[in-house]
């Protein structure tokens, strides 16, 4: 009898409770000639207890590490590490980036985070505050479209025409305004989503492959989504509302920088390999000076629209709509989401992305984690299309969610 882990082929195997306790009684035994009470009541009963607790305690941190050394498993800097051996590093918390028309006098300069370290600063209609990044000067026509960040990193909703407010004045800029809503940023990558990508990115260190391609991508800082596509016949394919050349990879990218995501797919393919997309860069090999343009995609957003139905009951909390909005949206963006009971729901799935097809029941358990219990039914819909079952995103397409976007009808207990 033994309290020790057993390593066998399949695994260590500790011991259950009993089995520890009772190995514990006999080593006391053992040094007390057999002559002991071991009743739980008795001081010694309490000891072995507590010997017990620690072995068991001790039991259970080895099988935690053991189990750190499965990439399916691991987490936190055990993840991180097993990552860095394919070169990969966790993305980092990313803002809310909103592109914002400024509106003002010829010449008035307006400072980014590029340049200067007291870039202009903006606030949206709910107080958040936004930096520019990378600024500019306002030209003859008297607007200027630069990007502002979110201060506070994460999956920050901001509507079109939300962004109106200057906070530091700079004489000679008027106005500011977003036309269009923000791509919305996201919380450090989770462990399920890093997995993920980890997975996909096995290819990291080679070339002319789309994995390769898709990996140096997804690798870069800035970047929340990519998806890689190819087309290796001798006639344009077409697919999910997009059409790629004979002989030719499409890459649809949210965030990262121009320059990079260019540099990246340069690097990543062979002569020959030709490109899709809505956005070229020029590169120049650093080696032969060729000047290569690049082409990618930038895809647009596709606003979603979730609608909820449930029937109330007597243990439906008074506040269900605004909690089945929270959990909805929190899924929606790949982040956990707290439960009824107050504990966290760590959830499995990633954020949705470039190119999915997103079901409505993603939705139920979200929705019956907070609190509705008797769900009705929940639809989807994208871009003004019909309310439906599922909703197919194309390749240049990038989804978006808003708690204002998401509808929740309660019908009263029958």
């Amino acid at each position: 009898m033994s309290s020790n882990l057993d390593f066998t082929l399949q695994g260590p195997v500790a011991p259950d409770t009993a089995e520890v306790r009772a190995a514990v009684q006999q080593y006391w035994q053992a040094a007390f000639d057999n002559t002991l009470n071991l009743d739980m009541a008795t001081p010694q009963g309490q000891l072995i207890t507590s010997e017990t607790a620690v072995v068991q305690d001790k039991n259970n941190q080895l099988l935690y590490l053991a189990q750190q050394f499965d990439p399916g498993q691991a987490e936190g800097r055990f993840q991180d590490a097993l990552a860095a051996i394919y070169f990969i590093q966790r993305q980092a918390a990313r803002p809310t980036v909103v592109q914002c028309v400024c509106m003002g006098l010829e010449g008035v300069v307006i400072p980014g985070a590029d340049s200067s370290t007291d870039p202009a600063l903006a606030k949206d209609a709910d107080g958040n505050i936004f930096y520019c990044q990378a600024g500019g000067t306002i030209p003859a026509a008297g607007t200027l479209v630069l990007p502002f960040a979110a201060q506070e990193a994460g999956p920050l909703e901001v509507e079109a025409h939300s962004l109106t407010t200057i906070v530091n004045a700079i004489p000679g800029w008027d106005t500011i305004d977003n036309p269009a809503a923000g791509i919305t940023g996201q919380s450090v990558e989770s462990r399920r989503a890093f997995e993920l990508r980890r997975q996909e990115s096995v290819a990291l260190n080679s070339r002319s492959m789309l994995a390769s391609v898709y990996a140096e991508v997804g690798n870069l800082a800035g970047v929340i989504d990519v998806l890689a596509r190819q087309n290796r016949g001798d006639t344009p394919k077409t697919e999910r509302g997009i059409t790629m050349s004979p002989h030719s990879i499409y890459i649809s990218v949210l965030g990262g920088e121009d320059a990079a995501i260019a540099e990246a797919i340069y690097n990543s393919v062979s002569g020959g390999c030709d490109y899709n997309g809505n956005t070229s860069f020029i590169y120049t090999d650093p080696v032969t000076g060729a000047l290569e343009t690049v082409l990618f995609e930038r895809p647009s957003e596709l606003a979603f629209s979730v609608t909820v139905s449930l029937r109330a009951n007597v243990a439906t909390p008074s506040d269900i709509e605004a909690l089945v909005r929270e959990n909805i949206l929190a899924d929606f963006y790949g982040e956990a989401y707290p439960n009824g009971d107050g504990t966290m729901h760590q959830t499995t799935v990633t954020r949705v992305r470039i190119g999915d097809t997103v079901y409505a029941s993603r939705f139920y358990c979200p929705a019956i984690s907070a609190g509705a219990t008797d769900l009705l039914g929940i639809t989807i819909s994208a871009g003004g299309g019909q309310p439906g079952n599922l909703v197919a995103i194309n390749y240049d397409q990038y989804p978006s969610l808003t708690a204002a976007d998401i509808t929740v009808t309660v019908e009263e207990a029958v």
